[in-house]
């Protein structure tokens, strides 16, 4: 039986409409990021960075300055373009800046303290700049209504954020264990020219490596499953509950079968594509443009395991998510 549309409720936004015209809030966005980035990469580099100086590589081919660059926008207007908030764009940067990053604490002899300290930079480099010019979605505010958002109270459950966030750093830690002891010490050794050290996989155990994931297991909650859970039925929701498959015709029943899935179903593969293709991207361009001797062959290897871990997450989120008592 179909339930009845609950009565949207007005909420006074959090803040008054920003008076920038809509045309230049992007490049705005796009510059203050980049400027930010630079100043507090320039301040850190004073304090714990400098190691970085014996792995990275002169960057002297001016595609490679505008890859970097290019890919930056991109990653904003993935952002800005696909609806995200601040919480949102925060979550999706450290989880597809940190296997870069990882790689040069594990295996280059970098202090974890400069791997943080990067993720810092560039977290906040996005988040502070998207959260000035666009208001937290209904999803990462507590006080949202239930017109908003569904399942507001388990969004709100703390039991059921650290849950999920242990989950996702389990997949995380299985992944990455699992290449540990099969195929990347190997894989490692014929395409990374100039490796330091390996005994960060040959060593490695699975609880540590499962531990040190659990902030990326948090940002995997807060970008993938949270707002997937939260997320209201739409008109095509009704499409799918009026759907006959009797009556259907072949096309119809050929697009019921490839899309159709519930606004919840569809929110978490949409953000799990796009995390499974920022990881790829950014780990992928970062590590063969910076990392000295990395050969493209494995700046992919590297990258195309760290989306696998990030489509493994999303899987295990979906089958979470597909429950009794879990509204759609």
């Amino acid at each position: 039986m179909a339930a009845a549309s609950p009565q949207a409720v007005p909420v006074p936004p959090l803040k008054q409409p920003s008076k920038i015209p809509t045309v230049l809030r992007f490049p705005i966005l796009v510059i203050t990021s980049m400027v930010a980035s630079s100043a507090m990469y320039s301040l850190v580099s004073q304090v714990g960075t400098g190691d970085l100086a014996g792995v990275n590589k002169r960057r002297d081919e001016w595609w490679e300055i505008a890859a970097v660059l290019g890919w930056k926008a991109t990653e904003l207007g993935v952002g800005w373009w696909g609806e995200y908030d601040g919480w949102d764009l925060a979550s999706l940067t450290m989880l597809s800046h940190m296997p870069y990053l990882y790689l040069l604490t594990t295996f280059y002899g970098v202090r974890p303290t400069t791997m943080w300290l990067g993720l810092l930079v560039d977290v906040s480099s996005t988040y502070l700049p998207f959260s000035l010019l666009r208001d937290s979605s209904p999803v990462h505010r507590s006080e949202a209504s239930k017109a908003e958002v569904a399942n507001r109270s388990i969004l709100n459950d703390l039991n059921i954020k650290i849950y999920t966030s242990f989950l996702a750093a389990a997949v995380y830690g299985v992944v990455i264990y699992g290449s540990f002891r099969t195929w990347l010490p190997g894989f490692l050794i014929v395409h990374f020219e100039g490796l330091k050290d390996l005994s960060g996989a040959y060593e490695a155990a699975l609880p540590g490596v499962t531990v040190g994931f659990l902030i990326s297991g948090y940002a995997a909650q807060s970008f993938l499953f949270m707002p997937a859970l939260g997320a209201k039925p739409d008109a095509h929701d009704m499409q799918l509950a009026e759907f006959d498959a009797e009556t259907a015709t072949f096309g119809q029943t050929i697009w019921y079968n490839v899309w159709g899935y519930s606004k919840r179903s569809r929110t978490l593969i949409k953000r799990t594509a796009t995390l499974v293709f920022a990881s790829a991207m950014q780990t992928g361009l970062r590590t063969y443009i910076t990392v000295e001797g990395v050969e493209p062959m494995g700046a992919a290897g590297w990258a195309a395991m760290w989306a696998a871990a990030a489509t493994a997450v999303g899987g295990v989120f979906w089958w979470v998510g597909d429950v009794e008592g879990i509204s759609n």
